[in-house]
């Protein structure tokens, strides 16, 4: 049996997220969205994860403003794979 994750929280004048993503990926270009709890992406964006003191780090601007507070899925995923989804709470 598996716990859920409790969910990040993030505030809907965010402009900026910077994410360490997990041992194993990869440098280059990334998918970012946020999904409600159907599936449907409601915030697109795009960005370059890079090395930085052996963490590969992704830094995305996004846009939350028109967000209705709740909780989604924060949704990673290279080109071609398919998407890691973390809870989110915007604020």
């Amino acid at each position: 049996m598996c716990s859920r994750q409790a969910p990040l929280e993030i505030s809907r004048t965010t402009k900026h997220l910077v994410l360490d993503l997990p041992i194993g990926s990869k440098e280059g270009s990334y998918d970012v969205g946020l999904l409600n709890d159907t599936g449907d992406q409601l915030l697109r964006a795009t960005g370059m994860a890079e090395l930085h003191d052996h963490v590969i780090g992704l830094r995305v601007d996004v846009e939350l403003s028109s967000i209705r507070p709740g909780e989604y899925s924060l949704a990673v995923r290279q080109a071609g794979l398919e998407w890691t989804r973390y809870p989110i709470r915007v604020l």
